[in-house]
C-alpha cells in the first residue's frame, strides 16, 4: 500500500490563504475578566516596560497544544518601522515559537502609550514574555485577556541603587476605561510628583495603556478600574548583588487572588531571598519559615516582606486572599545569578497537567510542590520521574523536589493522572537566572501528540504551506471580504470531502488522507 501524502498542493495552500485572510466581522474569543487564574487561552496583551539603556530584544514565546493552530501578533498603532506590525504563525501540538518583536516596541519614561501587543489564537495557547538584554532574559506568564480584572495592587522590590527606580504599566483590552492610581510612595505623573493618599484618574482608548514610574517603592500602590486591565510592574535597572538588569512580572487581580501559599527554596540559591504578602483588606496571616508558625495582621494596603533562605521552604496561609510574589535578589560573583519577580501559584489553582519553556543556555529546572504521597505518580514528557528528591514542607502534607532539565530552549509537559501539584520553572546561567509559574494545561493532553515520522512530516508541510498563505493573503486586505469566494468553484470540483462551502472547516483528516 503506497505512502499517503498530499496529492492537492495548490488545492491545500488556497485553502491555507483563506483561513488566513481577515473575517468579515471581528469576534471575540475570549469572555473578558472572569478573574479565573488561567494561563491558557486565546487573547492576550502586554506592554514592554523601560529597561536598562539601550539595544533591548523583546520576544514572545507561543506554547501549541492542538495541531494547526494559528497565531497572530500586532503592535496598535505602531509605526516604529513606518508601517503597522503584523505576523501572523501556526503552531502545533506540543511545538513551542518564539517570535521576535522590533526593538522599537519599548517604552520610554512615564508617558501615555499605544505600543499594546495584541496575541490572538484560534485555540488556545499559552504565552512567556521575555526582554533581553545582552543576552539576560527577564521572563512572565501572561495571562489571557479572560484571567484580567479590576483591582490590582502593585508590588515593587525595593533597592538602594540611585540608578535603580520602580515602574507599573497598566492596559486596557478593546474598549474605553477609566482607571483610579491609589498612590502610596512617590510617583511621576505628567509633570507632577504624586505621593502617598493622591488619587491619580486615567482615561485610556482601547489597547492603549499608561507607563508610571516612581522615586521610591510603590509597593501597595492600588489600582481600580471600570473594565478589566493588564498590570505589569517591575524595576529598573535593578542593581543588587550582580549586574544592574530589569525585572518585570504580570500581576494577578484581587478577585484571583488565593488564601494558602507554598514558596520552595531555589535549587541554586546561597543568599536569603523574598517573597511579598499584599493584603486588599484587613488580614490575618499564618507564616512558617521553620518549624515555628507566626501569625500578623495586615491592613489592607500594605506589604509584609519575608525572608526564603536556601533549603527551607515557606509556608503562608490567610483567612481571605492575598497575593504572594518571589523576588530572587540575585547573588554576587564567583556564584552570580540573576535578579527576578514571579508569581507564587496558590494551593486552591494547583493542577494536574503542565507546560513549561526551558530557556536556551540555562540549567533548566522543574520546581514542583506536591501531596506527599502522590509524588511517585508525576510524568515529565511521557516518562515517569525518578530521581527527585522530596524534602518536607513544615505544618503541611505536601513536598517539595526539583528535577533538572536539558539546556535547550524547548516546551516540556509535566502531569499527574489524578493529584494536582505546583510546577515552577526556573534557570540560572552565569550571572542570570529566571523564574517563571507552569501554565497550566487542564483537561489537554500530549499522550497523542505528533508521535510518527510521517506524521510529523506532513504537519511540517501543512505548516509551511500556511506560512507561505499568510504571506500572500496580506495582499488582499485591499480586496472586497467576497473575494475569496472567487475559489469556491475550484474547491467543488474536489466534491463534498474538500468541504462545498469555504466558510466550512475542514476536518484534518480529510486533507491528510487525500490521495
Amino acid at each position: 500500500m503506497g505512502r499517503r501524502g498530499f496529492a492537492f498542493p495548490p488545492m491545500f495552500f488556497l485553502l491555507g490563504l483563506f483561513w488566513f485572510l481577515p473575517p468579515a466581522s471581528a469576534q471575540r474569543t475570549n469572555t473578558i475578566g472572569t478573574c479565573q487564574t488561567e494561563t491558557l487561552g486565546r487573547e492576550f496583551i502586554t506592554s514592554y516596560m523601560e529597561d536598562c539603556g539601550n539595544s533591548s530584544q523583546f520576544e514572545v514565546q507561543i506554547a501549541g497544544y492542538f495541531a494547526f493552530t494559528s497565531v497572530s501578533l500586532s503592535i496598535s498603532n505602531y509605526t516604529g518601522d513606518g508601517a503597522r506590525f503584523e505576523k501572523k504563525i501556526m503552531v502545533n501540538q506540543g511545538e513551542m515559537v518564539r517570535v521576535r518583536l522590533p526593538e522599537s516596541v519599548g517604552i520610554k519614561g512615564v508617558t501615555k502609550f499605544s505600543k499594546v501587543v495584541l496575541i490572538k489564537a484560534d485555540k488556545d495557547i499559552s504565552v512567556v514574555s521575555v526582554s533581553n538584554k545582552h543576552v539576560s532574559p527577564e521572563t512572565t506568564v501572561l495571562y489571557p485577556v479572560s484571567s484580567l480584572g479590576n483591582e490590582h495592587y502593585i508590588v515593587t522590590p525595593s533597592t538602594d541603587s540611585l540608578d535603580s527606580y520602580p515602574e507599573f504599566s497598566v492596559m486596557t483590552y478593546e474598549d474605553r476605561n477609566s482607571v483610579e492610581v491609589h498612590v502610596k510612595g512617590k510617583l511621576h505623573y505628567l509633570t507632577k510628583v504624586y505621593s502617598t493618599g493622591n488619587k491619580l484618574e486615567i482615561k485610556l482608548l482601547a489597547f492603549q495603556g499608561y507607563q508610571f514610574q516612581g522615586i521610591a517603592d510603590l509597593s501597595g500602590t492600588r489600582i481600580v478600574s471600570e473594565k478589566p486591565v493588564a498590570v505589569l510592574v517591575g524595576q529598573v535597572c535593578f542593581c543588587n548583588n550582580t549586574k544592574c538588569s530589569h525585572v518585570f512580572e504580570q500581576l494577578l487581580p484581587v478577585c484571583s487572588w488565593g488564601t494558602t501559599y507554598i514558596i520552595p527554596p531555589l535549587p541554586w540559591q546561597e543568599v536569603d531571598e523574598r517573597v511579598y504578602i499584599t493584603a486588599s483588606q484587613s488580614t490575618t496571616v499564618l507564616y512558617q519559615l521553620g518549624e515555628q508558625p507566626e501569625t500578623v495582621t495586615l491592613a489592607g494596603g500594605s506589604v509584609l516582606q519575608l525572608p526564603v533562605k536556601p533549603s527551607i521552604p515557606v509556608y503562608v496561609s490567610a483567612n481571605v486572599g492575598i497575593q504572594v510574589v518571589f523576588y530572587s535578589v540575585g547573588t554576587a560573583i564567583p556564584n552570580s545569578s540573576h535578579a527576578f519577580l514571579m508569581n507564587v501559584p496558590d494551593v486552591a489553582s494547583y493542577c494536574r497537567m503542565y507546560s513549561i519553556n526551558a530557556q536556551e543556555g540555562f540549567e533548566n529546572f522543574a520546581l514542583m510542590v506536591a501531596n506527599t504521597s502522590e509524588t511517585g505518580a508525576i510524568i515529565l514528557d511521557n516518562q515517569p520521574l525518578r530521581d527527585v528528591v522530596w524534602n518536607q514542607v513544615p505544618g503541611t502534607e505536601f513536598v517539595w523536589g526539583m528535577h533538572t532539565l536539558g539546556p535547550a530552549i524547548r516546551s516540556h509537559a509535566v502531569e499527574h493522572p489524578s493529584s494536582p501539584f505546583a510546577l515552577l520553572s526556573v534557570g540560572t546561567a552565569a550571572m542570570d537566572s529566571y523564574g517563571i509559574p507552569g501554565s497550566c494545561r487542564k483537561n489537554v493532553t500530549f499522550k497523542c501528540q505528533t508521535e510518527s515520522l510521517q506524521i510529523k512530516e506532513q504537519l511540517e508541510m501543512c505548516k509551511n504551506v500556511f506560512l507561505q498563505a499568510a504571506a500572500i493573503a496580506s495582499s488582499f486586505h485591499s480586496l472586497p471580504q467576497q473575494y475569496p469566494f472567487l475559489l469556491l468553484p475550484l474547491l467543488k470540483r474536489r466534491g463534498p470531502s474538500m468541504g462545498e462551502n469555504l466558510g466550512e472547516k475542514l476536518p484534518v483528516e480529510n486533507i491528510l488522507s487525500s490521495s
